[in-house]
């Protein structure tokens, strides 16, 4: 049964990419990798771009490519920051600034389940998060704690988020309890 539900969640996860790059024409052709990083870069412009790539939980060189295309088709700028010549500081040009980021799927694909079944769905994604989680901290605490306690620091600083905002970072500690 496992192996099942696997694949049926790689399928609509294989689904909701393939309507996602459907709707990439939409939206000018920002991948959702480009559209995540100038949604960031709405809420707060002039991010260094190593604080960037710890807010999306990707690597540096994985931002440089998102960075370079989303640069050369005029959306970003990159300069470097005036205490340190070393830092690249990522900010939004007029053209980024008014670019306007819809979501790249419907979220209405959970009106076929009823309130009831949404919460239960919501508790088994939760519990299914938190195993994956928990095993990815297994292979390394210490990288991770600090990874998660860095990301959280950031998001605060430089969002001043409520804990709303800080859901997707925290949950390994909601059902921890």
């Amino acid at each position: 049964m496992n192996e099942i539900l696997f694949h049926k969640l790689y399928f609509i996860n294989e689904i909701l990419e393939q309507k996602s790059k459907t709707n990439q024409s939409k939206m000018n052709n920002i991948s959702r990798g480009q559209g995540r990083v100038l949604a960031i870069l709405k809420r707060k412009d002039n991010i260094p771009t190593k604080d960037l790539a710890i807010i999306l939980g990707i690597s540096v060189s994985a931002l440089n490519s998102l960075l370079t295309k989303l640069e050369k088709n005029g959306f970003i700028v990159k300069e470097p920051s005036m205490e340190d010549k070393r830092v690249l500081l990522v900010k939004l040009t007029e053209k980024g600034q008014n670019v306007i980021i819809e979501p790249s799927v419907d979220y209405n694909i959970f009106d076929c389940l009823d309130n009831n079944q949404k919460q239960e769905f919501d508790s088994y994604l939760n519990s299914i998060i938190y195993e994956i989680l928990k095993d990815i901290k297994k292979d390394n605490p210490k990288k991770f704690e600090k990874t998660t306690q860095k990301r959280n620091n950031l998001i605060k600083e430089l969002f001043n988020s409520s804990n709303e905002d800080m859901f997707w970072f925290n949950m390994i500690n909601e059902n921890e309890k």
